[in-house]
């Protein structure tokens, strides 16, 4: 019998120390260039001991935007939609900048060879950032420094965004449907 509760208070103390450890992993992963947004895990791609996918709804127009942060390399890589329905990568580096200055990266889209950009500085001086926009997403090669990030956009619930602006355009639709969740679409 005392061999049985040593084993109990054993794996309950295992336990305990493996949420202490995905809590100490992920909690400043949510908490990064926050921009005004709650992030919460997408569960179905969360990763305990990596980075995995995070969502979010702006608070203006309800968009729905999913990010990858990179805490070590002080990165996060967002994606979100733009009003004509293409998609828009944001790849923001946290560190204090001039703004309007800038800093040059290494950055492939979609399988294309490798190019120096400039990545701006934010208005607010607390990052730089790079822009995308394009009608497909299949990967992201960026490199800031001796840095070096990739993405593979088909791991990514990409799907979702679009399905999501969709449902936001014909709101009065999925409104009739009474699916639970209000559909409006306040990009105008």
């Amino acid at each position: 019998m005392r061999v049985l509760i040593r084993i109990v208070i054993a794996l309950v103390l295992f336990i305990v120390a493996l949420v202490g450890v995905v809590a100490w992993k992920t909690v400043p992963q949510l908490n990064f260039a926050e921009k005004g947004m709650r992030w919460d895990w997408h569960w179905a791609y969360f990763e305990p001991f990596s980075n995995g996918i995070q969502a979010t709804r702006t608070q203006d127009t309800k968009q729905l935007l999913l990010r990858r942060v990179y805490l070590k390399e002080s990165t996060a890589v967002f994606v979100g939609t733009t009003l004509d329905n293409k998609f828009e990568i944001d790849v923001v580096n946290q560190e204090a900048c001039k703004p309007e200055s800038s800093k040059w990266v290494s950055v492939s889209v979609n399988g294309q060879p490798m190019s120096h950009v400039p990545m701006l500085c934010e208005d607010s001086g607390e990052s730089y950032i790079y822009r995308f926009v394009g009608s497909k997403l299949r990967s992201l090669e960026f490199g800031i420094e001796d840095d070096f990030i990739r993405e593979d956009f088909s791991q990514w619930p990409i799907s979702e965004i679009k399905a999501d602006q969709f449902k936001q355009q014909h709101s009065s639709f999925f409104n009739k449907q009474g699916d639970g969740e209000e559909h409006q679409w306040l990009r105008d």
